[in-house]
């Protein structure tokens, strides 16, 4: 009886720590995304250098950090700020083998994703949603891109939706970046 005790406290302990692990992830992600708070202001990133503007969207990037997913290097991460405020994060993929990790890691994170096609511009995007961040994988069936997006839902709704997915689009431009000084690498993504 005091072994089917003990056996059960340990089950609960293991489920306790899984459950509230995974809750911190996603706590992560609910607020900010690698130390970047949604909503911030772009004048708390003075280390962020100014790629772009169109319109109210402005896009940065940290020119001495390099990101990695499942040991990959991912050369450049794009912050997006709409109207000054931190709304998204954006991320080349830069082969076959990191996007099937990413699609992986995010689907034992976020579960199934909704898939969308589109013959006319012949994209594929996965989609998933954790509470107030949408999450977007990207193909483009012609050029080979990949893009994995991170959007703050609160901000990013303030935009119309066709000029979300043209902003979104947009971002595919600032991939790769060059860089003059060699960046710190940072885990992106961690399996």
């Amino acid at each position: 009886m005091k072994k089917m005790k003990k056996f059960h406290i340990l089950i609960f302990a293991v489920f306790f720590t899984l459950f509230f692990g995974t809750l911190a992830v996603g706590a992560d992600l609910q607020n900010g995304f690698m130390g970047y708070k949604w909503g911030e202001d772009i004048s708390q990133y003075k280390a962020l250098t100014m790629l772009h503007a169109k319109g109210d969207v402005t896009y940065y990037s940290h020119p001495d950090e390099l990101y990695t997913i499942d040991d990959i290097q991912i050369d450049t991460i794009v912050f997006g700020f709409y109207k000054g405020d931190f709304f998204a994060v954006y991320a080349a993929i830069g082969g076959l083998d990191t996007y099937d990790s990413v699609m992986m890691y995010m689907k034992s994170k976020y579960g199934l994703p909704s898939t969308k096609l589109s013959s006319k511009d012949h994209l594929t995007t996965n989609k998933w949603k954790y509470k107030d961040v949408v999450i977007k994988l990207k193909t483009d069936e012609i050029g080979g891109k990949m893009k994995l997006a991170i959007y703050y839902k609160p901000i990013s709704r303030d935009l119309r939706n066709d000029q979300l997915e043209m902003v979104d689009e947009a971002s595919f431009q600032f991939f790769p970046i060059d860089k003059n000084e060699k960046p710190k690498m940072l885990p992106f993504l961690k399996f």
